[in-house]
């Protein structure tokens, strides 16, 4: 990835805005079946939901989260 590429990337994230415990700041971190710790998170600027894991500090795409909780579709 170029300094550029990196820079861009860094502004786009800063635009969206932070990510924040959801339910006005009530969610707490909690610890999976399978080990992981994580806490449902939510986004003001995008009003998008999601959990992060705690330990790793990563935001969970759908799928990694469904994973994660041991939630079968």
């Amino acid at each position: 990835m170029t300094i550029d590429e990196m820079i861009q990337e860094r502004t786009h994230r800063q635009n969206q805005g932070n990510w924040v415990p959801a339910c006005n700041g009530t969610e707490v971190p909690f610890h999976t079946r399978s080990g992981f710790r994580l806490q449902y998170m939510w986004q003001a600027s995008s009003g998008r939901h999601a959990y992060i894991n705690c330990d790793t500090d990563i935001i969970l795409s759908d799928e990694e989260a469904m994973n994660a909780l041991g939630v079968t579709r």
